[in-house]
């Protein structure tokens, strides 16, 4: 319990936070009393956004920063976790706000926002504001994340072993250099270069003149050393329900977990040093594991656990991270895994965005076929069913062969091509306006087409049938209606046979404006009757 002057038990003079909870408060019926609610009433935001506002104080960030005459209010327990330099100031200063000189109000922003579980990504942009402040704030997890990034990003040379070099970044600096073949050829007239310090100069140097690459420095490893035992900074107990614990801090696991924060309000009477989290032992490693720095990065082999822990343990911020690795293009998962984890963990909304990756109806129909199959909800299902009919329902999309090349493809659209000036065009209007061109052809009464009009004066009609003669210069069907798929794909023709086909062939055809059809109807009409 906390002490008279507001000093939490364990926490070296770091104060004890006064977190509030929104919705029906610490007895109200968010309380988790059955270890399957999560199951039945948890449901992530389908928006997956997670916004912070750091210009405003709340229950739990109390501790304002100045920066050039503004403030930023965090929750010292958590900076703490992230900074041991920011954890001593707040210790030596339990009242006052914290002024952090010569720095920037927007770059201190940036900053918080890629601590906390809005966890901003890390661009070529950012890594310039993220990297000088990590490393003066002696912030370990970050200075990872940003290496991570460096070593997986493409960015010039010298400009990531200036980086290594200003920043201390051993294992990116050990694979540039293995990168360095010798005789290889730098530019070294920048001001990148004349930054560099001289051992990296003389790396450089032998490396390029033949010397040995240096051996690759592995990533450290993510493991629970820092949970195992209680500390200044980890000093309660967090249970699984398999009775395996942990030393955690409380108040940096709060602002990661809506379950975590309602039990510890709940234990607020009572000194808050063993809490229990209806969650197994592997699940709360994972979780631990995935928000502690430097935060484990979620590949496809442990998505799966840290997915279920961020949904038993209301995690918006966690599920935010793994819902935008599951609905990444690069993430290398079949799009029915992927749907199955967003399914158990009841992110329906989220399901149509994820079958937009099938592109074939055919594939799902082959996920339907899937072992797993029938432990989908329903909800999974008439997801698939919906896109199923999108993918069928879509023109081109199927299967066929064409009848030039007879190569089987699917293609992506239609394309309507007039064989008489080769426009293409996939207007729909195209077909409505030859739609209303033919009733306007079918309410000119007491014309009488007779197929033969010999004489008639018609321009280039000269004793020959218009609807089926090849020498009125619409192509072999002898009418500008014949249609085609985009290059590649089956051809469709339509020929007239005399005035009954008229308006069925018409109907068909999108590939002359009404206009042209217009102008050449009525001139023709005029003409008969001048004849009669």
């Amino acid at each position: 319990m906390p002490s008279s002057s507001g000093v939490l038990p364990g926490s070296s003079g770091l104060r004890a936070s006064t977190i509030s909870l929104p919705a029906g408060g610490a007895g109200g019926p968010r309380l988790l009393n059955d270890e399957d609610r999560w199951a039945e009433d948890f449901r992530p935001s389908s928006t997956i956004d997670l916004a912070i506002d750091f210009t405003r104080p709340d229950g739990s960030r109390t501790r304002p920063l100045l920066i050039d005459g503004k403030r930023l209010y965090v929750d010292e327990h958590y900076v703490s976790v992230w900074s041991p330099v920011l954890r001593s100031w707040c210790i030596e200063c339990p009242d006052r706000e914290l002024i952090l000189a010569n720095v920037k109000y927007e770059d201190v922003l940036e900053l918080l926002q890629a601590i906390h579980p809005t966890y901003k990504d890390v661009d070529e942009q950012t890594v310039h504001i993220l990297l000088p402040l990590a490393f003066d704030y002696q912030m370990d997890g970050m200075l990872h994340r940003c290496e991570c990034f460096l070593i997986n990003h493409k960015l010039p040379f010298l400009e990531k072993v200036w980086l290594a070099d200003r920043y201390q970044l051993n294992r990116l600096l050990a694979l540039l250099l293995r990168e360095l073949k010798p005789n290889h050829k730098l530019d070294l007239t920048g001001t990148r270069y004349y930054g560099l310090s001289d051992r990296v100069k003389v790396l450089l140097l032998e490396r390029m003149h033949g010397s040995p690459a240096p051996d690759e420095i592995p990533e450290a490893p993510v493991d629970m050393e820092a949970f195992v035992c209680s500390n200044e900074l980890n000093f309660a107990v967090v249970r699984a329900k398999t009775g395996r614990s942990y030393f955690v801090n409380p108040y940096y696991v709060a602002a990661w977990s809506t379950v975590f924060q309602e039990r510890l309000i709940s234990n607020l009477n009572s000194q808050p040093d063993d809490i229990y989290c209806p969650i197994t032992h592997e699940e709360l490693k994972a979780f631990l594991m995935a928000i502690y720095p430097p935060q484990l990065r979620i590949t496809e082999t442990n998505i799966a656990v840290v997915l279920i822990a961020a949904c038993k343990m209301e995690s918006h911020g966690l599920l935010r991270k793994c819902a935008q690795m599951l609905l990444s293009p690069f993430t290398q998962l079949s799009v029915f895994v992927r749907l199955s984890l967003l399914d158990r963990c009841k992110m329906f909304d989220l399901l149509d965005k994820c079958l937009l990756m099938v592109q074939k109806p055919e594939h799902i129909m082959e996920m339907s076929q899937q072992q797993t199959y029938e432990c989908l909800s329903t909800r999974a299902k008439a997801a698939m069913m919906d896109r199923f009919t999108v993918l069928t329902h879509k023109p081109g999309m199927l299967l066929h062969n064409c009848l030039k090349c007879r190569a089987p493809s699917a293609c992506s659209e239609v394309v309507w091509q007039c064989p008489q000036c080769k426009t293409q065009s996939n207007d729909p209007k195209v077909i409505q306006q030859a739609q209303a061109a033919a009733a306007a052809t079918q309410q000119m009464q007491g014309v009488s087409i007779t197929g033969q009009n010999t004489g008639t004066g018609y321009s280039g009609q000269s004793g020959s049938n218009y609807y089926g003669s090849s020498s009125t210069g619409y192509g072999n069907n002898g009418y500008p209606g014949s249609t085609s798929h985009i290059p590649g794909q089956q051809q469709q023709q339509s020929q007239l046979q005399g005035p009954a086909a008229l308006p069925g062939a018409l109907g068909n055809v999108v590939t002359s404006t009404a206009g042209q059809i217009a102008q050449k109807a009525g001139g023709f009409f005029n003409m008969t009757r001048r004849n009669q």
